[in-house]
């Protein structure tokens, strides 16, 4: 389990954990983010906003959000 801002460009992840305040949670879970949940690190935040794919839809979150995202590594 590594926190999401560890993930790489083109790599997909599964979500695992989400550590932080309920209304932190809640906020990511009506974005798309919840436990099980694949992603895919479209731009892991290195030039810019950490962006990742979600069942077609593509979300900009924060270096501190994706790091409170505990994932694994798929395939």
């Amino acid at each position: 389990m590594t926190p999401l801002n560890m993930a790489r460009e083109g790599e997909k992840v599964r979500v695992l954990k989400i550590s932080g305040g309920r209304g932190f949670v809640q906020h990511l879970t009506e974005m798309g983010l919840y436990p099980g949940v694949v992603i895919e690190v479209i731009s892991d935040g290195r030039r810019g906003p950490f962006i990742i794919g979600v069942g077609g839809l593509r979300l900009g979150i924060g270096f501190g959000m994706a790091k409170s995202i505990f994932v694994e590594q798929l395939g």
